[in-house]
């Protein structure tokens, strides 16, 4: 078959049509959603030393709250969570869990110790786990696949404004709120700055869930051997494809641990290393992460959905290929450089090119899953890669690399750097390897859908 011809049974699978504004609407909401989680995920970055300070935290509990008790939980709720995306609506998915963990996030702005903060921290986790996936499986059904690329990017950039969104305002709220002893809230009563930033992070989900209403549940593609598919059968497809899952786990979740890591120790190493305030170095890593990331992801789309409209099956992982090979070394030199301009940079650089690659794994992941199955293989998915890899090993091997290995915290930045130099690498063979199995499954899924 033809890739033309292939695209064209692809596309004609949607059982009802969108408008392309609602859908543009839709995927408007989506966004806003990401947008939200990955602020109330990631601000706890901003406020590691006030953090430490107040609760008499060491780098490793910290690297500990921003990473296990996220991780862990988000990870345990993946699965679950993506079988009820298989089996219910979508949106109401979405509308609990918004606004339950924006109440989570807010909780986290009242706690007095470790534990309580380990614990709403987890609970962030919990109820952030079923976005990905319901939005990921809305997506999927809402667009022809040789788009797929380019909107999961758009979505994808979330992640990338959130992130951008919380060292800028947790920058603000730290430079600004943190000379005073306590902030007095309304029916609360006195807060710590740092406290209150979760509060002001978290109270919006009340609202913000209110967008994805108006919505009808988009109708789900079905494919050649459709209907309500068991755990069994789902683990036999994994097993069945177990080069494809080994393939993805390696290159996105070795990679997503750089993530983590630049994610949560790079604006501690820009205060202590160059002396930088929040406000400055909120608004310069804010900038040099967001701007750059957000034109390398909507390149990304735009050169592999060209690709793959080409004929290319595995337009996925040859991108993301060179990238690695043309952008690691540089990448690499800058992180360890002493120079703060060169060092955001290398910052710029990554967050653009080498480690911007969520928008191509969740398309590769939606594009060799029956649809049957997407909720919960988007799920497994996110659970190795953002949860148990990158989360937890992206927030804890840099500060235990500086700890313990270099003995010295002000080098956090030599610790991010050295994860860079270990598991870019890997990816690399990783796709050299697994490339050829990848390009299978996507033919295989596309035969499957059309038939």
């Amino acid at each position: 078959m033809t890739a033309a011809a292939t695209e064209a049974g692809v596309e004609s699978a949607p059982p009802a049509k969108v408008s392309a504004f609602r859908s543009a609407a839709l995927i408007a909401v989506l966004l806003t959603f990401c947008i939200f989680a990955v602020v109330d995920r990631t601000v706890i970055a901003m406020l590691v030393d006030p953090i430490k300070d107040s609760l008499g935290l060491s780098d490793t509990q910290i690297g500990l709250l921003m990473g296990l008790a996220y991780a862990l939980a988000y990870g345990l709720g993946g699965l679950p969570m993506g079988y009820l995306v298989d089996r219910y609506p979508r949106k109401w998915i979405l509308f609990l869990a918004v606004i339950l963990w924006g109440m989570a996030e807010a909780a986290c702005g009242f706690a007095t110790g470790f534990v309580w903060l380990f614990l709403a921290r987890a609970a962030v986790g919990l109820f952030e786990s079923p976005l990905h996936p319901s939005a990921h499986s809305i997506i999927a059904d809402t667009v022809p696949r040789r788009r797929l690329a380019t909107v999961l990017s758009i979505y994808s950039m979330g992640n990338l404004i959130g992130t951008g969104l919380a060292l800028m305002i947790g920058g603000w709220i730290v430079n600004s709120l943190l000379h005073l002893d306590h902030i007095r809230v309304p029916l609360i009563g006195d807060m710590a700055p740092w406290q209150f930033a979760f509060l002001i992070t978290g109270v919006p989900g009340l609202f913000l869930a209110l967008l994805i209403l108006p919505f009808a549940e988009p109708s789900r593609h079905m494919s050649h051997g459709h209907g309500k598919v068991s755990w069994a059968e789902l683990f036999g497809f994994i097993r069945s494809h177990w080069q494809v899952v080994l393939t993805l786990s390696v290159v996105f979740g070795g990679m997503n641990i750089v993530v983590g890591g630049i994610i949560k120790w790079a604006p501690a190493y820009m205060s202590r290393h160059f002396k930088m305030n929040p406000a400055e170095y909120g608004v310069a890593l804010g900038l040099s992460q967001s701007l750059p990331a957000i034109a390398g992801l909507l390149a990304a789309g735009w050169i592999i959905d060209r690709w793959y409209a080409r004929g290319r099956r595995d337009a996925h992982l040859t991108y993301y290929l060179w990238v690695l090979i043309v952008t690691s070394p540089i990448v690499f030199f800058g992180l360890m450089s002493n120079n703060i301009a060169l060092f955001l940079a290398a910052i710029a650089l990554a967050k653009g090119l080498t480690v911007n690659f969520l928008g191509i794994a969740a398309a590769q992941v939606q594009m060799i899953s029956p649809p049957q199955m997407r909720g919960r293989l988007s799920g497994l998915f996110f659970l190795m890669v953002v949860a148990l890899l990158g989360t937890t090993f992206g927030a804890l091997l840099p500060a235990v690399i500086s700890e313990q290995i270099l003995h010295d915290t002000t080098r956090i930045g030599h610790g991010i750097a050295f994860t860079l130099a270990i598991f870019a690498p890997l990816a690399i063979i990783a796709i050299l390897w697994g490339r050829k199995y990848v390009r299978a499954a996507v033919e295989e899924a596309e035969l499957a859908t059309v038939a």
